[in-house]
């Protein structure tokens, strides 16, 4: 019974040796798959409130079409990148999403009095830094994941 025991020394501690990178990596898979879906959510959600606001003051007058002013036009992309129309809160331009621009937002009309909002935003991994230590590259940025969300709602 003694030589038995002997044998079964530290199989325990190679067991654990052997599972935890296992067990990590699908513990950072499952974080950067809950990152991705909250940063699209956020997105959908403002394009979403972004086109609402687009259509309210779209239609010119009561003629039934549409009129897409400039400064509506930035107005609904400060909208989708900001949170709020003016672009900035107590002088600070502070974004929804890190690395999110309104250069990722157009706006246009859709035709039958619709205004199309889609935004494309380039989407940048949790680990994003560590990834050029692994070799995957000097520039974390360019993962090749890009989040996209659109709206198309008629204007009222």
């Amino acid at each position: 019974m003694i030589a038995k025991k002997k044998q079964q020394t530290g199989v325990a501690m190679i067991e654990m040796v052997a599972v935890t990178p296992l067990l990590l990596l699908l513990l950072l898979g499952i974080s950067e798959l809950g990152n991705a879906f909250l940063q699209y959510n956020t997105l959908n959600k403002s394009v979403r409130e972004s086109a609402r606001e687009v259509t309210r003051t779209a239609l010119l007058g009561t003629t039934g079409t549409i009129a897409l002013t400039p400064e509506m036009i930035a107005e609904g992309q400060n909208l989708v990148v900001y949170g709020n129309v003016n672009g900035s809160v107590d002088g600070t331009f502070q974004t929804l999403l890190p690395g999110l621009s309104v250069s990722h937002v157009s706006i246009a009309p859709a035709g039958d009095n619709q205004v199309l909002i889609q935004a494309n935003y380039p989407y940048t991994p949790i680990i994003g830094p560590a990834l050029g230590a692994f070799g995957y590259g000097s520039d974390p940025s360019m993962s090749g994941i890009t989040l996209t969300a659109s709206a198309v709602m008629r204007a009222l």
